[in-house]
């Protein structure tokens, strides 16, 4: 089916194209978009329009807005209009790697039709209301995104004042947790945008795996975008949920890359 230009630019760029988080924000550079939350994962980099010879000036530009935002991990995000920065990324000491929250390759990928797949009987799929689920969605995360130690210990202490800035009014964000029985195994969020609703975040713990929890939370967000009057999926897919999405019957668009950046501290 034919998919609308918005969103595939919110399936390629959903951290420039979708409405900021409560808690998160932009910040135009003269290289460079950033798009930093309280995450405690890397912040992510968006290129302009730049040439080979502002390279230097823009890594230097991205590291010091980071800096300043207290984190020491970022990612730079490579649309294939701009996968020819990653050898000159190299050159500046960064390296296409997967990183907590992120793969080496993104897949951008769309859904612009019902979600193929029945939604198994005994997985129940709710929208995150209570501090009690949201912890319990931050804890499957960090277990699936192998969050070190120490950033679970900061996730944890940051935890509270994150749940105030879900339920903010006004907040773009919706968490969804699936459960077998009375146990979170998996849980998944959305942002809506132009495009319709992307995915972020679909994590199901690896004991759970097999069992339909990923796809419940699939139709879950597919029944909010209809909700919405946008119904249209957008996500970023990595390697294990690419072929999940693919029998849902998302579109593959194009690959992205990710280039991360650790900071030296200073």
């Amino acid at each position: 089916m034919e998919i609308a230009e918005s969103t595939r630019e919110q399936a390629l760029h959903p951290f420039r194209e979708l409405p900021s988080p409560t808690g998160w924000k932009h910040i135009e550079g003269n290289y460079v978009t950033a798009c930093l939350h309280p995450i405690p994962i890397a912040q992510i980099i968006e290129p302009k329009e730049i040439r080979q010879a502002d390279i230097e000036p823009a890594v230097a530009e991205a590291r010091k807005i980071v800096r300043e935002s207290g984190s020491a991990v970022l990612i730079w995000w490579l649309d294939p209009d701009h996968a020819w920065l990653g050898e000159h990324l190299e050159g500046c000491g960064l390296v296409n790697e997967e990183t907590p929250g992120f793969e080496a390759t993104e897949n951008a990928m769309a859904l612009v039709q019902p979600p193929l797949g029945q939604v198994p009987v005994d997985v129940d799929v709710e929208l995150v209301k209570t501090f009690e689920d949201f912890a319990a969605a931050e804890r499957v995360q960090a277990a699936v995104f192998g969050m070190n130690e120490a950033n679970e210990r900061d996730a944890e202490a940051a935890l509270a004042n994150r749940y105030e800035q879900y339920i903010t009014p006004g907040n773009p964000l919706r968490q969804f947790n699936a459960r077998l029985g009375d146990r979170v195994v998996g849980t998944a969020s959305a942002v809506a945008g132009d495009g319709g609703l992307n995915l972020f975040g679909g994590s199901v713990l690896p004991e759970a795996r097999g069992r339909g929890a990923y796809r419940a939370l699939i139709h879950a967000r597919w029944a909010l975008a209809v909700e919405y009057g946008t119904p249209w999926l957008t996500v970023q897919a990595g390697q294990m949920s690419r072929p999940v999405v693919e029998r849902a019957g998302f579109d593959f668009l194009a690959s992205v890359l990710v280039y991360v950046d650790k900071l030296e501290p200073r």
